[in-house]
């Protein structure tokens, strides 16, 4: 018998969602073949088996399943899986009136629940057809870890500045797990990161420019967003600790490539979707990439892959009104760079003459403990080089 591991998909979540069974119970499967579907709070993922044999499932479709968890047996043959079915031991029969029967616990599985009155009720909760006792073991744990609610509700009404409520007649809206998950990485962020904020003002009439001519040239919308996420990938080398992961507190790892990501919300929730290899992309395969995001995170969604192993995020605020944005440096990276929206304002030319000119507001937040301020702003001052010297951009 070979266990069915849930792998880790991304550093956002601490339990996905089994959306489907791509194989049936006591059906056959050979190593490759994809076997279940899980759905982290960003993306669908499907799980692969190592082993050719028989499936057993543990898990029940729309049940949360955890990183490390096991949710399927692959046994040599349907005989082998007979064989351990006959030994699981059936749990105590539910108590009057309560319509779920229990999982079937191991030996051992029962003894430690017996021994530490785990309820029916706690079992089943664990929503696995098989409870084992390293299951136990960790709802245990659980138990150890997790405040009272009545704890939770009266320290979340204290921060609040108000006193319980527990007849609060205001509706409640359920947060989805998309934006559960970012909050878990905003959280992160804040406790983790000692972040700083640095901010440059950007001329983008020549920039503009080039983005019509690469338009019309490419049919293909080419924008500012474009040209920046070109400008800061093409960074990479010069200024390798903004591209940095942290490490012990005393080294870094440098990026060995420049994979971008950029944030995309077309009104499904934020999406992250990385990049890569950006100083080797023209800004029309950039615009071409962007576009197929934007149409993705409103239709079928990423793949778990597309959203993890950026260097560096783009974070994208161009609505006109928005003169800075200061987002968060996510955990395991060392800058993010927010667009503003573009902005008009009057100025003399050479001649004296009153002309509009275009900008807009760039900035890095960075982790203050590997970069400092002089290369944060050597770094923008690069990208800003960049960006007002757009026909560079257009031939790289």
């Amino acid at each position: 018998m070979r266990d069915l591991i849930v792998p880790k998909l991304n550093n956002n979540d601490t339990s996905y969602v089994l959306t489907d069974w791509l194989v049936d119970d006591g059906g056959k499967v050979a190593a490759g073949d994809p076997v279940a579907e899980v759905e982290t709070s960003k993306a669908a993922e499907e799980l692969a088996c190592d082993h050719t044999g028989v499936l057993h499932r543990l898990v029940a479709v729309q049940q949360e399943c955890a990183p490390g968890q096991v949710i399927g047996h692959v046994f040599d043959d349907e005989e082998a899986r007979q064989r351990w079915l006959a030994r699981a031991t059936p749990a105590a029969p539910a108590a009057a009136g309560d319509e779920a029967s229990g999982p079937v616990l191991t030996d051992s599985a029962r003894e430690l629940a017996a021994a530490h009155g785990v309820t029916d009720a706690e079992l089943r909760a664990l929503g696995r057809a098989v409870v084992r006792r390293t299951d136990v073991e960790r709802l245990l744990a659980d138990r150890a870890t997790t405040p009272e609610p009545a704890v939770v509700v009266a320290a979340a009404a204290l921060a609040a500045g108000d006193a319980p409520q527990p007849d609060d007649p205001r509706p409640v809206h359920p947060l989805p797990r998309s934006q559960r998950a970012v909050a878990a990485v905003v959280t992160e962020s804040h406790r983790e990161v000692p972040a700083a904020l640095a901010v440059i003002k950007v001329r983008v009439d020549a920039a503009l420019a080039v983005a019509r001519r690469l338009t019309r040239a490419t049919r293909t919308l080419v924008g500012l967003p474009e040209l920046l996420v070109k400008a800061v990938g093409g960074r990479r080398e010069e200024h390798p600790l903004l591209f940095a992961s942290p490490g012990d507190g005393n080294t870094v790892r440098l990026a060995e490539a420049a994979n971008v990501g950029v944030t995309i919300d077309v009104g499904t929730g934020l999406f992250i979707p990385v990049i890569r290899d950006v100083e080797e992309l023209t800004c029309a395969e950039l615009a071409e990439t962007l576009m197929d995001f934007r149409t993705r995170a409103g239709a079928e969604g990423f793949r778990a892959g597309e959203l993890t192993g950026g260097a560096i995020v783009v974070s994208l605020h161009t609505d006109p009104d928005v003169v800075l944005a200061g987002p968060i440096v996510f955990p395991g990276q060392t800058c993010v760079v927010a667009l503003g929206g573009t902005q008009d304002e009057l100025a003399l030319d050479p001649a004296g003459q009153l002309v509009t000119r275009r900008h807009v507001n760039i900035s890095a937040g960075y982790d203050h403990r590997v970069v400092n301020g002089r290369e944060a702003v050597a770094f923008l001052q690069a990208v800003k080089a960049a960006l007002e010297a757009p026909d560079r951009l257009a031939e790289e």
